[in-house]
């Protein structure tokens, strides 16, 4: 029986990815105007993320730092100026304010409705804080929890701490290798929200058990809760209804005057 349920938050409930997309086609485009072709840009970007990934992890200071190393790989001189740009470029990815996926709000009002919710995100933390400081459903939240890095170990001391068995906890994610792969390990069940991913987060092996796909969290909200949407006729005979009973109440009204 599922008890409780964890939710991811980059790609899951906000739209995270997409932010990192737009810097690095901004850095492209900043670059070409030194002669630089745009794919070279993305190939030298690309290469030196997943290298300070090796040191930095989902650390903030890691992307500034890729944004400068990619402009002195082309530009060796470039001056402070350059710099503090391209850095720019990626704080950007911080500070903008990341939007809800299509969805979200109605698929967090159904599960909390039925079950207890808790964010497990990882990343840094002073930015996850921040993006969750942004959710206009923070306070239906059972608790959050940020992580340097989700793993077996980390799914299982949650539970734990929070006194469920794992497999009566599902994990909603958009990774494989971050929510689903060390959930399903812990014991858990776990559900993948298919979506446009970072290449180090998709990659991982899907689990032969205990794991589901679903093409939204909405959709996976409704199985898990049990709801069936109205169907256009019920949606039609509610307006039908609503629209008798406001002619009903003015006529009433006429009369009484």
């Amino acid at each position: 029986m599922i008890k409780a349920i964890f939710l991811d938050m980059d790609d899951t409930l906000i739209v995270n990815t997409v932010l990192y997309e737009q810097a690095a086609a901004v850095l492209s485009g900043y670059m070409h105007h030194y002669g630089v072709p745009l794919p070279e840009t993305r190939q030298i970007l690309d290469k030196t993320d997943r290298d300070l990934f090796k040191t930095q992890g989902y650390s903030r200071e890691r992307y500034p730092e890729v944004f400068e190393r990619v402009l002195k790989h082309f530009v060796p001189k470039a001056d402070e100026k350059a710099i503090t740009t391209v850095r720019e470029f990626a704080e950007n990815v911080f500070s903008t304010v990341a939007k809800l996926k299509p969805g979200t709000l109605e698929a967090v009002d159904l599960l909390t409705a039925k079950f207890p919710v808790y964010i497990v995100t990882q990343g840094d933390k002073e930015v996850q804080e921040t993006r969750i400081s942004h959710l206009p459903f923070k306070k239906k939240l059972s608790d959050i929890f940020v992580v340097e890095k989700k793993s077996v170990d980390v799914f299982a001391n949650i539970v734990r701490q929070l006194g469920y068995r794992p497999q009566e906890v599902v994990m909603i994610g958009d990774s494989l290798k971050s929510d689903v792969a060390p959930s399903v390990a812990a014991g858990m069940h776990a559900i993948w929200i298919e979506a446009h991913n970072w290449a180090l987060e998709a990659s991982a092996e899907m689990p032969a058990e205990r794991m589901y796909k679903f093409s939204s969290l909405l959709e996976a909200s409704r199985y898990l809760t049990d709801y069936k949407p109205p169907s256009e006729l019920d949606v039609l005979r509610n307006r039908i209804t609503a629209h008798v009973r406001r002619k009903i109440r003015r006529i009433l009204k006429e009369k009484a005057a």
